[in-house]
């Protein structure tokens, strides 16, 4: 009785630890979330979701996404006005809700003590706090990733039922549609299962009788509707030129980033310290985990292990061809990594060792440091090195804008950021002499606000040029002044 209690009052105490983790990291990145502007990805997410649905899935088509977060958001967006509050709580829910049912799942695996450890280390991770606000996909796949790996371990189960292959094979086929970069998580799991199979009495069963090559095979029919669109995105020039090779340096800012929210080349010297030494008990935990882990246990650990490394040697593999690591690219399995570290911690902290409360209180604090980070940096861009900043850009603009002015683009890139913020009320006019708009710039195609001269002469009394960097169109008028915002800027014309 007296153990049954003490049982039930961790469990308790899991679901306490597991709720009050997701609410916090909730508000943490929400408010964080409500003080960015927002930039160009989130710009295009609103301005295809604001199409019909068969037009969405058209330009879903011409880009590098699919359209299912598209769809989602067109009718989300439609219920609340395209409120911005609403729109990145949206993506804040997902991120709760990846975390409650990670919580579930490392429950059932490792019990509920551990996990209690883990939940925690998830809830504080920068990385997934800044893209749990973000009005893009990314949130939302990491929700689906990890109810897959739900189903996945259900299913696996001694007795389990069908329906979670089922449920496993719809999970993935809609990941598909949601973010292809799932797909490499979907790697991750064929080769744990493929280990178990190995590994297991039936490894000398016929192997078409595996339930979860099924189980793909029906994901996969679920995906040939979409199949040659897909096809066609590979091959349409529309993937942005941002990529990163998957360098030995690139695998330890996986870390930073997840840590302390920074790449490794913005490291000073005392954060640079508080990194190694996060590092090494991080290595610590994992192999303290490891070498006292049960049978069961390690099999677990080998997931978690997989759920995030898999991902990384594959970008590793496609390097050679072609750079593709961005960090926002391993958003979605950037929880299993940090799963691991709260699982071995736990583990850890278990052995009530000296050098595990040392090890836990430098791990939580490199990620306070990471949070604290990221509530002063914000939505950094590390590939243009800048902060985004088209909001206040755009209020400088529409002030006195109205009926007597314009806005001109340098950009169908500078146009689509603006049209989140200023185009109910100010005409915006963009330069591109390409005949054709095609990719992220394919819902300005054959617009009639389309610039086709770099000389700018537009019948308006006030021109406001909104550029990057240095300025490339030469406006008739006289030029009144410049407001600078890092380096986007905006110049008045009359």
């Amino acid at each position: 009785m007296k153990a049954r209690l003490k049982k039930l009052s961790m469990t308790q105490r899991f679901w306490s630890i597991t709720g009050s983790s997701a609410l916090l990291a909730s508000i943490i990145s929400l408010s964080v979330g409500m003080r960015q502007s927002i930039w160009f990805d989130e710009a295009y997410s609103l301005l295809v979701a604001r199409q019909s649905p068969t037009e969405i899935v058209r330009l879903a088509g011409l880009d590098t996404h699919p359209p299912l977060y598209y769809l989602l958001l067109h009718g989300w967006g439609s219920i609340f006005h395209w409120d911005v509050f609403w729109l990145r709580l949206l993506s804040v829910i997902a991120l709760a809700a990846s975390i409650v049912v990670m919580g579930i799942l490392l429950k059932r695996l490792f019990g509920a003590r551990v996990a209690a450890v883990a939940v925690l280390v998830v809830a504080l991770s920068p990385l997934l706090l800044r893209y749990g606000f973000e009005i893009r996909m990314y949130s939302l796949a990491s929700l689906i990733g990890v109810t897959a790996t739900y189903a996945m371990v259900r299913a696996n189960e001694q007795h389990a039922s069908r329906r979670w292959w089922i449920m496993y094979a719809v999970l993935v086929a809609v990941g598909m549609y949601t973010l292809y970069y799932l797909a490499l998580l979907w790697v991750a799991h064929a080769v744990w299962l493929l280990m178990r199979a190995i590994r297991s009495r039936k490894r000398y069963e016929a192997w078409y009788r595996w339930p979860w090559l099924w189980a793909y095979g029906g994901a996969v029919a679920l995906f040939l509707p979409w199949l040659p669109t897909f096809l066609r995105q590979t091959t349409n020039g529309a993937l942005a030129p941002i990529g990163q090779p998957m360098t030995a340096d690139t695998v330890l800012g996986v870390a930073s980033f997840n840590l302390l929210y920074q790449p490794l080349w913005q490291l000073d010297m005392i954060h640079s310290i508080l990194y190694l030494m996060a590092l090494v008990a991080a290595i610590f935990a994992v192999s303290y985990a490891w070498r006292h882990a049960t049978r069961q246990q390690r099999s677990s650990l080998l997931l978690l292990v997989a759920y995030i490394g898999v991902p990384i040697g594959v970008l590793v593999v496609v390097s050679f061809a072609r750079s593709m690591y961005v960090e926002r690219y391993l958003s979605h399995v950037a929880i299993g990594l940090m799963a691991l570290v709260g699982i071995s911690l736990g583990l850890w902290l278990a052995s009530r060792s000296r050098q595990a409360l040392l090890g836990a209180g430098v791990i939580i604090l490199a990620l306070l440091v990471g949070c604290a980070h990221l509530v002063t940096t914000g939505n950094y861009n590390f590939q243009r090195m800048s902060r985004p900043d088209v909001k206040g850009i755009s209020e400088v603009a529409t002030s006195t804008c109205r009926d007597k002015g314009a806005i001109v683009a340098a950009d169908p890139y500078v146009a689509i950021e603006l049209m989140a913020y200023a185009s109910s009320t100010c005409p915006i006019y963009f330069y591109s002499d390409s005949a054709y708009l095609g990719g992220g710039y394919a819902p300005l195609n054959g617009s009639p606000n389309q610039l086709t001269s770099k000389q700018i002469d537009l019948p308006y009394e006030r021109l406001y040029y909104v550029y990057y960097d240095t300025p490339q169109l030469a406006l008739h008028g006289e030029p009144r002044g410049t407001i600078d915002s890092d380096n986007l800027h905006v110049t008045i014309y009359r």
